[in-house]
């Protein structure tokens, strides 16, 4: 999925000029030490850049940004109930939640 997504970006955002002069050159033209290409010229555009230029989250950032969102959401509206007990909520601060240990339900996972 994360290369996926990383393709659509490239193909919605990235620099369509560079890519299409890239193949406008003739062997001829270039240097003849620069004939033969490299993996320089097929290094595909950076996306990082990209994804922070438009304010895109990456796919592996969307599931922590969406499993706090509930937490927050839980933790504030105090609803479902049934959720809501299952946090162990410290004694002398209520915005610090008390961790059993690990597991790999949604309760050990988002605290």
């Amino acid at each position: 999925v994360w290369i996926a997504q990383k393709h659509c970006i490239r193909v919605l955002f990235g620099d369509k000029q560079a890519y299409l002069d890239k193949f406008k050159t003739c062997v001829k033209a270039r240097p003849y030490p620069l004939q033969a290409l490299n993996e320089d010229f097929f290094q595909q555009e950076h996306c990082k850049p990209l994804f922070k230029e438009h304010g895109i989250l990456a796919m592996k950032n969307l599931y922590t940004y969406h499993t706090f969102m509930e937490v927050f959401k839980t933790l504030k509206l105090r609803y479902p109930i049934s959720l809501y007990e299952h946090f162990n909520i410290s004694s002398r601060k209520e915005t610090t939640l008390i961790t059993t240990f690990p597991a790999n339900n949604f309760i050990s996972r988002s605290t």
